[in-house]
């Protein structure tokens, strides 16, 4: 099985590091500017989850492409609720091109299948280390 290289590692980090700072950008302008309602507070959950999914890419779990799948959806329908709210926010604009981006990058160079390899090595690992220690 194959090791994730060094630049995918970097590659990884970088991107779920950004990813998350962008979405937390995206959460701190929103708390700033909204009020008190209900789709505020989905709209503040969905800021939350971009941002989980992010993190989870830089941690490298197995989990984070899909999860950014959907991030990447519900990152839309935020844009497209301050879109007809009459309200152009350019950082939400910016995280969904991001997301969009990172998405189409991990798919196209094959990276979660790669994670999944990595995930079945490491576990293999410590299946054989158990024993032994």
């Amino acid at each position: 099985m194959t090791r994730i290289t060094e630049k995918q590692q970097e590659f990884f980090t970088y991107t779920g590091t950004f990813g998350a700072l962008l979405g937390a950008t995206c959460l701190v302008q929103h708390m700033a500017i909204s009020r008190d309602h209900w789709i505020a507070y989905a709209m503040m959950l969905i800021y939350i989850f971009s941002i989980l999914g992010f993190a989870l890419l830089a941690l490298k779990k197995v989990s984070a492409p899909v999860l950014l799948i959907v991030s990447t959806v519900l990152v839309l329908v935020a844009e497209v609720i301050l879109i007809k709210s009459f309200v152009f926010s350019l950082v939400v604009l910016l995280l969904f091109l991001y997301s969009s981006v990172i998405v189409v990058l991990l798919y196209v160079e094959q990276l979660p299948k790669k994670l999944k390899q990595q995930a079945l090595a490491e576990k293999m690992e410590n299946e054989i280390w158990k024993d032994k220690i």
